[in-house]
């Protein structure tokens, strides 16, 4: 299909006309916006997408989407993208679908003069009148519709959600800003409960080919994402134990995580320092400046590109992963992961400053390598070769920001539990998990209830089928979520 009103307009118009689409030249709005009627914004707006060339089709006919699909190769479905209003009324202003035969995508405006300006010097040739209704303005009832394009495709998308609007970005798409504003989708009952999951240092499953523990426990997760309603892995650091000239550790780790990019798995890995130029085979320190190395960590985001972590929200330096942000929804509520370098810069902190004010509605989870030491207490030193200590990391961010909620590290000891509370009175729950374990693939595993207001967290061997049974295993009541 070329287009789905000119390749066959007689018969297409034919079934939409019958169907009740929206084929007729509609009024356009001429007078001036005023309150509007919010219950008028309650038809469905179709999303479907061709795989072929990424073209989007909006539709507030369902026979259309659906002869769309069987017909002209619209066949990803992303379901209803927001509710709009079928004909004029009070506050509601057209948003026009036109079409460029040339680039075969389908465009949406509230714009008049956009919509001229294209039809005239843009290439969109065909007017398909009004596709559906919207605001310009905002309202308490409405969300805001935001448009990206893609110059590589040459195409255009909406996005109402932030989960989108990152999956977009993080995909390439640039963001155009608010466009209209509709009414979303009536939401489904919210599942309140959800799993993340936490791994330990792994820097002895990767001595071996293939690593199997590794790989073992990245398959269990994938195959009980279901069951467990799993929405991350956090991975504390130490992925590897060092660096070799053909970085075989990093190639076995590398393939074993290829099983959660398969599997569309978001994950986040934090920096360790056997994950840097710092330390060399056999665990000694690698000659040269021990901080400069600390730091160099191109070995490791060489086989872990910014384009395999999914919900990359934002980075402190280009082209690293060391200090990121990383973002999704669970639970009826947003969530952020806040990855943060091994003894951390100065620079690093203020950076991770400004993303948690920039996200005060976002419940933080940190990943850290270095956090708690064995006996559950706040890490005093840097290691000897790092930059801050995890106590001065503590007091100048994490304890500053009301809405962090976790801490998770490994690096040394095995399990240990601290709650502090944070200078806004909200309690921050810092979780140690180590082990170095040679026999297991430990993974801890933490089930959110945002309705009940609580967590538990164990740690789970799939391997082995057994659960520790040294206080890693344990609940948390009165928790109050960010919401």
């Amino acid at each position: 299909m070329r287009h789905l009103r000119t390749a066959v307009p007689m018969a297409l118009l034919g079934l939409l006309a019958a169907c009740g689409g929206p084929v007729e030249s509609q009024p356009e709005v001429t007078s001036a916006e005023s309150a509007l009627n919010c219950a008028s914004l309650s038809r469905a707006v179709h999303h479907r997408i061709k795989p072929a060339n990424g073209d989007s089709l909006y539709t507030l006919n369902a026979n259309e989407a659906a002869n769309a699909a069987t017909t002209w190769g619209y066949t990803e479905d992303r379901g209803v993208a927001f509710l709009a209003a079928a004909s004029t009324g009070t506050g509601l202003s057209p948003v026009y679908r036109i079409y460029s035969p040339s680039q075969q995508e389908h465009f949406w405006t509230i714009d008049e003069a956009e919509r001229n300006d294209l039809m005239q010097n843009g290439g969109y040739t065909t007017n398909e009148n009004v596709g559906f209704y919207a605001s310009k303005t905002a309202a308490a009832c409405l969300v805001p519709v935001y448009r990206f394009s893609n110059t590589t495709l040459r195409k255009h998308r909406f996005a109402i959600t932030e989960a989108q609007r990152n999956a977009l970005t993080s995909a390439g798409w640039v963001d155009q800003g608010i466009k209209f504003y509709a009414a979303p989708e009536s939401a489904p009952p919210v599942d309140t409960k959800f799993t993340f999951a936490v791994i330990p240092d792994t820097q002895n499953e990767v001595l071996a080919t293939p690593p199997a523990r590794l790989s073992h426990r990245y398959q269990w997760l994938v195959d009980n994402r279901s069951s467990l309603d799993l929405r991350f892995v956090l991975h504390t650091g130490d992925v590897v134990n060092w660096d070799t000239p053909d970085h075989i550790q990093y190639v076995r780790a590398s393939e074993a995580t290829e099983i959660l990019d398969a599997a569309n798995l978001p994950y986040v890995y934090a920096i360790g320092n056997h994950d840097t130029a710092a330390v060399c085979p056999g665990g000694s320190a690698c000659p040269g400046n021990v901080n400069a190395n600390l730091r160099d960590t191109t070995t490791f985001n060489t086989h872990f590109p910014l384009t395999r972590f999914t919900a990359l929200g934002g980075v402190y330096e280009p082209g690293r992963i060391d200090n990121s942000y990383h973002t999704f929804s669970a639970g009826g509520l947003d969530w952020l992961v806040l990855n943060l370098e091994l003894w951390a810069r100065t620079g690093a902190v203020d950076w991770a400053k400004t993303v948690l004010a920039q996200h005060p509605r976002h419940n933080v989870i940190i990943n850290t390598h270095s956090h708690l030491n064995g006996s559950g207490a706040i890490e005093q030193s840097n290691g000897g070769y790092g930059n801050n200590s995890p106590q001065y990391v503590f007091d100048q961010l994490i304890k500053q920001y009301a809405n962090v909620r976790f801490v998770f590290s490994g690096h040394t000891g095995n399990a240990a539990y601290r709650a502090s509370t944070g200078v806004h009175g909200n309690t921050i729950h810092q979780i140690l998990t180590a082990y170095h374990e040679n026999a297991s693939n430990l993974t801890r595993l933490v089930e959110v209830d945002t309705a009940a207001n609580t967590f538990s967290t164990r740690v789970y061997s799939p391997m082995t089928n057994a659960e520790k049974q040294d206080g890693s295993k344990f609940s948390i009541s009165n928790v109050s979520w960010v919401r």
